[in-house]
Formats: C-alpha cells, sequence, structure tokens
C-alpha cells in the first residue's frame, strides 16, 4: 500500500466506528491517547464518549473514543437493545457535533470472516450519512496465516459486494486499500505505530451529518447479512 500524507493543517476529529472488543481505544492510544484498553470477557470496555486533544505531524486532532455498537450491556441493568440504542445515539450525537471529522470502521475478522454485526455497523452508518469524509477500514487481530488473503484485492472487492448485495449506500466507503494490522496483545512495534499513523493522516477531514439511526432497522439489517453470509 502506498501512502502520501495530506498536507492539511489545523484541528479536526479522528472517530473510530464499529465493535466491542476490536481494539479501537488501542489503535487510537497509538496517537497519544490513553484511553482504558485491556481484557473484558462480555462487554466492551468503552461505555461513554471520551476525546483527547494530541498533536500529530502538525496537526492538532481531537481523538473521539466511543462504544462499540453492538454490545451485551452497559451495566447490570440495560440489555444488549437499549445499549445499542444508547451507542448509536452517541455516534450519532458525536459526529453531529459540527467539527470536521476522519472516519473509519474497525473490524477484526474471525479467520478472514467478516461477522454479520459488523457488516451491519457499517450500512447502517453508511445508508444515514448525508455529509462525510470517505470512510476508511481498518482490519486487525489479522493472524500471519491470513494476511496474505485478507490484504488481497479479491478480500476487499468480497466486502464491497456483500455491503452492495444488501443495498447499502456505498458513496462514503474509501476504495482505499484498508489498513491491516496483525493479530496483537494491545501493543505494536514501532513500525506498526508509523504505519497506522501515516494511513489515518492520509484521509481528509470533512463535517459530518448524519441522520438518526433506530436499533429495529438494526435488526433486521442484521437479519439480512445473516441470511446474505449464512444462507439461513
Amino acid at each position: 500500500m502506498t501512502v502520501q500524507r495530506s498536507f492539511l493543517t489545523g484541528t479536526y476529529s479522528l472517530i473510530l466506528v464499529g465493535n466491542p472488543g476490536v481494539g479501537k481505544s488501542t489503535i487510537l492510544n497509538v496517537l497519544g491517547g490513553d484511553f482504558h484498553t485491556g481484557f473484558s470477557a462480555v462487554t466492551g470496555l468503552t461505555r461513554k464518549m471520551s476525546s483527547k486533544y494530541v498533536p500529530v505531524d502538525g496537526r492538532r486532532i481531537r481523538l473521539v473514543d466511543i462504544p462499540g455498537i453492538f454490545d451485551i450491556r452497559t451495566d447490570d441493568n440495560v440489555d444488549g437493545n437499549h445499549a445499542s440504542k444508547g451507542h448509536l445515539e452517541i455516534l450519532r450525537n458525536t459526529l453531529n457535533d459540527g467539527n470536521s471529522y476522519v472516519i473509519f470502521f474497525v473490524i477484526a475478522p474471525n479467520n478472514g470472516r467478516i461477522s454479520p454485526s459488523d457488516f451491519t455497523v457499517m450500512k447502517a452508518l453508511l445508508d444515514n450519512l448525508d455529509q462525510s469524509p470517505l470512510v476508511g477500514l481498518i482490519l486487525t487481530q489479522v493472524k500471519r496465516e491470513h494476511y496474505d488473503a485478507v490484504r488481497s484485492s479479491k478480500y476487499l472487492k468480497k466486502i464491497r459486494e456483500v455491503l452492495m448485495e444488501a443495498n447499502a449506500d456505498l458513496k462514503f466507503f474509501s476504495k482505499m486499500d484498508p489498513l491491516i494490522l496483525l493479530d496483537h496483545s494491545g501493543e505494536f512495534t514501532r513500525s506498526e505505530e508509523n504505519i497506522i499513523k501515516d494511513y489515518i493522516l492520509n484521509f481528509e477531514p470533512t463535517p459530518v451529518f448524519v441522520h438518526r439511526m433506530f436499533t429495529t432497522l438494526l435488526q433486521r439489517i442484521f437479519a439480512v447479512f445473516w441470511h446474505l453470509i449464512f444462507g439461513v
């Protein structure tokens, strides 16, 4: 992958969108964040939106850490549907705060397979973006034996094909090769840190407007992808 740094300077926001436990906070920490990371057996560790301004190569970037969308619960009194509803509202309210953003989907494929819940989050956001930068894709926790297959052009083409089969709106989905990060335990090598930084800085920020997303719609989208992937 060839990356050319943009010459943009100034202040903008960076947000990573995905499901719990994929390592969004860990990636943000590479850029200077100090967000809570670690092991969680069931739910995601991030429960609310938090942010931090950091200097990165002459720019002032606001790192935005939000909860993963599909979570089982946020506390003992909140079930999965209510948690997802709350997390969707956090995502929408954050993106509609008037700042310019760069946005990335973060997905951890399971033996190369992207889950229906990951596709659901992608479609739910892409279909509701009225104004947005091109949204990048970060594939993390990729096993070394799957690396060559995941980095092939056929893999990204297949992702786009599945989204198109579900009638996802791809006008804001970047055609740039995804960033691929090998399986890790919460720490990156210096080389990986530089690759992450270079990839993220290549995307131009833009003001965002996203429509409201409903959990009932999320469930219907999930059923569509489940059928497309598993045929049942």
